[in-house]
């Protein structure tokens, strides 16, 4: 259980960033030119939470040593700040100027600032090979820096345009409209930085991220189609791949909790621990990787955990030939059609109770639950003289109906 919630931690840090190749190349290949012809300059990498953003900036630190050894010239002084941290937008001047120290103002605002413009513009600061030290500014979160006037962030993105500037500005936020919106006049200051975004992660690149994060485990943990639902459904709601990591220690979790109690109610109560441990030891071994894995029930519990919507609370909330209902026309509609009549759709549920064995309900019932359904905005309801033909469309998407019931058996063969 450790091993694997070590290998799904935000803090392991992975020997590639899949899905990320261009993103990535764009970055690196910015700060390898910078650093290496000593150019000052400026880039915005923006995206939405968890694609990837942050992981990139470690790889850059790590290349920046790897570049200059190779080069034979002075490593970059790397300066990393995260703005969530200041209590004032003018704080980051200190921070700045004196990385490490606390984050109590001792100095004015304009006095840090003046010493900044200095250190990065200082042409004394030469080695005995004539070459500068560059100055690397990591700003993550930087919108954090946005105030009425936005001149702590002109501030920023002129450093890099001073005659003789040794500074590499790399700003990262979420906003992708930043520069633009707030920053309209960077062109004309001639210091508008390059822009690289970060897209949310699909369901394909989610699931191929959790994979090569537990491939280096000796053992199976997650049951395939579990992984495949975690990422099908974080995918549909934000693309977050933080997001995904946090469900899938969730539901271990979950599984955790479930052979604590199952062992501790296996224990006989005559035996130590310690005699109980050895006689079911060998036995235990040769089945419990395979017994105990991460099923769907447990992914889709970790999931309602994090993404609790009204929908998916209503689905669940449903009696179950009202969810039977909405599972018949769900299969319906993946046959690429938009809509059905009454009678198709009661035809696919008396097909389904067929098919489980479940006692059907009459027409005049069915009918009602459709109306029902209609009521909480799952179904919409045409009209018609005949009630059978009235159209029904489908008012919620099939993921969440997948993922309100997949941790019921039942439900989860009959949309399977």
């Amino acid at each position: 259980m450790m091993a694997v919630k070590t290998a799904l931690h935000l803090s392991a840090v992975p020997s590639s960033i899949l899905c990320r190749e261009m993103e990535q190349e764009k970055v690196i290949r910015f700060c390898k030119t910078a650093v290496l012809e000593q150019r000052p300059g400026s880039m915005y990498v923006c995206g939405c939470p968890g694609t990837g953003k942050s992981l990139t900036m470690e790889k850059v630190k790590i290349l920046c040593t790897e570049w200059t050894k190779e080069a034979n010239m002075q490593t970059p002084e790397i300066i990393s700040l995260n703005c969530t941290s200041l209590t004032d937008p003018r704080n980051i001047y200190q921070k700045l100027l004196k990385p490490n120290q606390g984050t109590e103002v001792i100095q004015s605002s304009a006095v840090c600032l003046k010493e900044i413009k200095k250190r990065v513009c200082d042409s004394l600061q030469r080695s005995v090979n004539h070459s500068k030290r560059m100055l690397l500014m990591i700003v993550d979160e930087m919108d954090y820096l946005i105030t009425r006037d936005q001149a702590v962030l002109y501030d920023l993105f002129r450093l890099p345009t001073f005659p003789n500037s040794c500074c590499i500005l790399i700003g990262v936020a979420n906003a992708i409209d930043l520069t633009d919106r707030f920053l309209p006049n960077l062109r004309e200051m001639n210091c508008k930085p390059d822009v690289v975004t970060f897209p949310a992660y699909n369901k394909d690149q989610i699931l191929k991220v959790l994979n090569q994060r537990l491939e280096g485990l000796s053992f199976t943990v997650f049951h395939p189609p579990a992984l495949e639902l975690c990422a099908r459904k974080v995918a549909a709601a934000s693309g977050d791949m933080r997001k995904a990591l946090h469900v899938c220690r969730s539901a271990l979790e979950i599984l955790e909790g479930e052979v604590r109690e199952e062992r501790t109610n296996e224990r006989d109560p005559g035996c130590s621990a310690k005699e109980d441990k050895t006689l079911k030891y060998h036995q235990r071994t040769s089945s419990v990787l395979h017994k105990y894995l991460v099923q769907i029930d447990h992914m889709a519990r970790a999931l309602a955990r994090t993404f609790r919507s009204p929908v998916v609370e209503t689905i669940q909330g449903l009696p179950q030939h009202q969810q039977m209902v909405l599972c018949s026309a769900v299969r319906l509609f993946r046959r690429a059609k938009k809509d059905a009549t009454l009678g198709e759709v009661n035809k696919a549920y008396l097909d389904l109770c067929k098919s489980t064995t479940m006692h059907s309900l009459a027409a005049t019932e069915f009918s009602a639950i459709c109306g029902v359904l209609a009521d909480q905005a799952l179904f919409k309801l045409g009209t018609s003289r005949e009630e059978r033909l009235r159209r029904v469309t489908l008012q919620v998407d099939e993921d969440d109906v997948n993922f309100a019931l997949q941790g019921v058996r039942f439900f989860r063969n009959c949309l399977s």
